[in-house]
């Protein structure tokens, strides 16, 4: 959304994947609880919500979290102006920002398409390959778990 020559965002906030991955530890640098979080998260969708949020936003692909170097990509965030306006009504914090997208990374269409396929795929699978079809109806029946828990 923003653009880097334009403007200095040395001081926007930055959010790495691993912040909102609900398969890392805390240790590991997951700073949300994992109900929150989202599963395996990329930093191009952070800054697909954040647009989607109308947050600004500048997304550096070339930068990696060092405690695990090898994801890829960060998103520096604009919550407060310099003059102290809050760039969105509702979020004010990094914290709050994680959570949305934990919720809303999910539900993007990159996302909702790309499970049942490899469903089917196990499903439909000989019957040598059994044991994958096993642990993916039990994964599917965690899933299907966390999704009820949810909406209670």
């Amino acid at each position: 959304m923003a653009d880097s020559d334009e403007l200095d965002t040395s001081r926007w906030n930055i959010l790495y994947p691993n912040y909102i991955n609900s398969k890392k530890t805390v240790q590991e640098g997951r700073r949300i609880g994992i109900a929150k979080a989202a599963e395996h998260p990329h930093a191009a969708e952070m800054a697909e919500i954040c647009e989607f949020l109308k947050i600004p936003h500048v997304l550096e692909m070339d930068k990696a979290y060092p405690r695990d170097w090898q994801i890829r990509g960060r998103v520096r965030i604009l919550l407060k102006t310099p003059e102290g306006a809050f760039t969105h009504p509702e979020i004010h914090t990094k914290k709050q920002v994680m959570e949305k997208m934990g919720e809303l990374i999910p539900k993007l269409k990159t996302r909702v398409s790309g499970p049942p396929m490899q469903q089917v795929a196990a499903s439909s699978s000989s019957a040598a390959a059994a044991a994958p079809s096993r642990s993916a109806k039990k994964e599917a029946k965690r899933e299907e778990k966390k999704a009820n828990k949810k909406k209670k």
